[in-house]
């Protein structure tokens, strides 16, 4: 049988693949050394020019602490997740610009989108803290911007914690209401009672009885409304009901946070680089490779 194919076939031998060359490379940067430079130093001074005029951005930053409810519980107001989730939220945003004094519309103002871009909290692990950031244009906008943040988040935790201090505050007032009418009731007794005792017929037994369970009666009522008073109270104190508040100084470093001159100058140190080896590999496209 005869054998279809050619073996005349032709083999490609791996040695003329066209690969990289190395040392072609080196020689092309030495020969167009100048050209190399002339690139970096180019791209360096674009780079510096771009630095030179980007607007510097001052960032500050605070730590809040999230405030409790008055409930039996250690209960916060709000999670530290879901609080530091509000400053992605257009609502608190457009309260923190409308107490900095800045227009809505990040359109028409690049203070705006800049707050609305940086305005960030980030939840504290296992604590009732959250740390809060914004950037601004000068350290004063940095500050005012940040306190505006804040505000604005301790106005809507307020909003969740007054009803509940309110109604505190009325539970104890009608304590202490009831806890004057059970001292009264009870004096009123016991003077009913000694007047029984010190009558010429003296005490009759069944009404001394009834007066005396009265007044046992009387003091269970106080024991109680003591005890809940006192539990009231507890709640009542900064140390278990408290509103959200700026817990460290709001802080701004004197040096600008970006940008960063060292970032612009290593960006266009590694673009004038490739820039140049670029070319000079161009310029020597069509040179025949030197033998090895």
């Amino acid at each position: 049988m005869s054998n279809n194919f050619s073996n005349n076939t032709n083999i490609v031998p791996a040695d003329d693949i066209e690969l990289i060359d190395i040392a072609a490379i080196w020689t092309s940067l030495k020969r167009h050394w100048f050209l190399v430079l002339a690139c970096i130093a180019v791209v360096l001074a674009a780079s510096f020019g771009f630095w030179y005029l980007t607007p510097a951005q001052w960032k500050a930053s605070a730590t809040l602490q999230i405030g409790q409810l008055p409930l039996a519980q250690i209960t916060l107001i709000e999670s530290t997740t879901q609080a530091a989730e509000r400053f992605n939220q257009r609502q608190l945003q457009d309260q923190a610009l409308a107490i900095a004094g800045l227009p809505l519309d990040e359109l028409t103002d690049e203070r705006t989108r800049l707050l609305r871009k940086t305005l960030k909290a980030t939840p504290g692990k296992n604590t009732n803290f959250i740390d809060v950031g914004v950037a601004a244009y000068s350290r004063e906008d940095a500050k005012t911007y940040l306190n505006a943040g804040a505000l604005a988040l301790i106005k809507a935790h307020d909003e969740r914690l007054t009803p509940l201090m309110k109604n505190l505050d009325d539970r104890i007032s009608t304590n202490k209401t009831q806890m004057a009418a059970a001292i009264d009731e009870k004096a009123r007794l016991e003077t009913s009672l000694k007047n029984m005792a010190t009558s010429p017929n003296g005490a009759k037994f069944e009404p001394s009885v009834l007066a005396n369970n009265l007044i046992s009666k009387q003091d269970d009522v106080i024991r109680g409304l003591t005890a809940e008073r006192a539990a009231l109270t507890d709640l009542h104190t900064k140390t278990n009901t408290f509103p959200t508040m700026v817990v460290d100084a709001i802080y701004v470093p004197a040096r600008p946070a970006s940008p960063k001159l060292s970032i612009f100058l290593a960006i266009g140190l590694i673009v004038g680089a490739l820039t140049g080896i670029a070319f000079a590999l161009f310029l020597d496209r069509n040179r025949p490779k030197a033998s090895y």
